[in-house]
């Protein structure tokens, strides 16, 4: 997946604004701290949007509780550092916080956080490197100036410092609930991976595997995570409420791919290691993936359909000879209609085999960018005519033109949909 907007940032507290632009040798001698005064600690809150991890605010500790009434969006400035170069974020709110978190309105405690317009074209934590086509996450570097005085809950003033400190560490929403992990063959090929773990009280729970595309191969075992919300969308809050689930999101290696013999037998020896060491559900594993994760999504259901509840293969590609394999599972194909990078022929012509192979199909086109509620709409409209057709293979083609950011990424339309991501749920095998 190509991100656009990429780039290299350091975190901070500085004074003031001429001394972030000034010379390479005036950044050089500047002298970082971890806490000063009243201030304990620093962290970036980065998020997962639909176009990938953006700095979404900063959480300043400070040692006293700050009356959220003492601050405005004039109290700092926030610069986010390129080089020799200084870049001004916007900052849309700030308020006092009992905990390092975003909250709707603000209440008096010892955070201050400072949330930033995510349509910064600085916002963003990934570099697309257009030669091999990759993503790599870069190293966070922001500054945050306390212009004025602030008050503490029993009136007391905290002025601005002149010292400058340095980030004490992250906060990655929803990305910090999946633990890193690795899985090996006997014969030394191994597969790094990331698992999401919801709250089962015993009870046994589905399984979601996600399985990325090309731009987020590699071994930092993180992009994967960070460049869509693929993954992250099952995890996220308000679905697990609704929607529980194990989620798992592998990582190929570089200029490897889920299609490969080797990825398979991984894929499907994780799905099996999973299953023996949680409380998942072998009637409710479910899998999804974009692009190449697409096609690996193809690979895996074609040849083990009763592995897998139901499918989620979203602008990718299979075997049509296969496709009389895929009759009985249920599936719900998306794909954008002018995708640029894997033509919509790729799907199109896996459902139109799966038909011909004796499946009902329910063909549906809607407009990609749709606010939540139009969408949610439109792919209950198509779920609600395959559900009068009695049909479990569902096929969404994005409007020319109406494709967020790219004309390849589907995948925004699919997991931000509500309707689709309920779906899978309801698909349990033998019912």
């Amino acid at each position: 997946m190509k991100v656009f907007f990429r780039f290299t940032l350091m975190f901070g507290i500085v004074l003031m604004l001429h001394s972030i632009m000034g010379s390479t040798s005036e950044a050089g001698s500047t002298k970082y701290k971890k806490k000063f005064g009243q201030i304990e600690r620093v962290d970036l809150i980065s998020e997962v949007l639909p176009e990938g991890e953006k700095v979404v605010a900063i959480a300043i500790e400070y040692k006293k509780e700050i009356n959220s009434k003492s601050l405005s969006t004039s109290t700092y400035e926030v610069n986010a550092l390129h080089g020799d170069n200084a870049a001004k974020r916007i900052i849309k709110k700030v308020y006092a916080n009992m905990a390092p978190e975003l909250d709707v309105q603000g209440k008096n405690g010892k955070y201050v956080i400072i949330e930033l317009d995510t349509n910064d074209p600085i916002a963003g934590t990934l570099f697309y490197d257009v030669r091999s086509g990759i993503n790599t996450r870069l190293a966070l570097e922001y500054t945050v100036t306390q212009e004025k005085s602030i008050t503490t809950t029993i009136g007391n003033q905290v002025p601005s410092t002149p010292n400058i400190l340095v980030n004490s560490g992250e906060i990655n929403l929803v990305v910090d609930n999946f633990t890193k992990r690795s899985i090996s063959d006997e014969k030394g090929n191994s597969l790094n991976y990331r698992l999401y773990e919801p709250i089962t009280n015993g009870e046994k729970q589905p399984l979601v595997l996600f399985l990325h595309g090309g731009g987020e191969r590699g071994v930092s075992n993180d992009v994967q995570l960070l460049a869509n919300r693929g993954a992250i969308s099952w995890a996220d809050p308000e679905q697990q409420a609704k929607n529980s689930a194990f989620v798992a999101a592998p990582q190929a290696a570089i200029n490897d791919r889920w299609t490969s013999e080797v990825n398979i037998s991984l894929l499907l020896d994780l799905i099996e290691t999973l299953k023996e060491e949680y409380p998942i559900d072998p009637d409710r594993i479910y899998v999804t993936g974009i692009s190449m994760g697409g096609m690996g999504t193809w690979s895996l259901i074609q040849d083990h359909s009763d592995l897998f509840a139901a499918a989620i293969p979203v602008c990718g590609t299979g075997d049509v000879k296969k496709a009389k394999n895929l009759v009985n599972l249920p599936i719900w194909v998306l794909h954008s209609a002018d995708d640029a990078t894997v033509n919509v022929s790729g799907s199109r012509n896996m459902i139109n085999a799966i038909e011909v192979a004796g499946a009902t199909v329910t063909r549906g086109e809607y407009a990609g960018n749709l606010d939540r509620q139009g969408a949610n709409e439109a792919a209950l409209q198509l779920l609600n005519k395959a559900s009068e057709n009695n049909s479990h293979t569902l096929y969404t083609e994005f409007l020319r033109g109406t494709t967020p950011i790219n004309s390849h990424f589907s995948w925004i339309p699919t997991y931000e949909n509500d309707t689709v991501r309920d779906w899978l749920f309801t698909n349990v095998k033998g019912q």
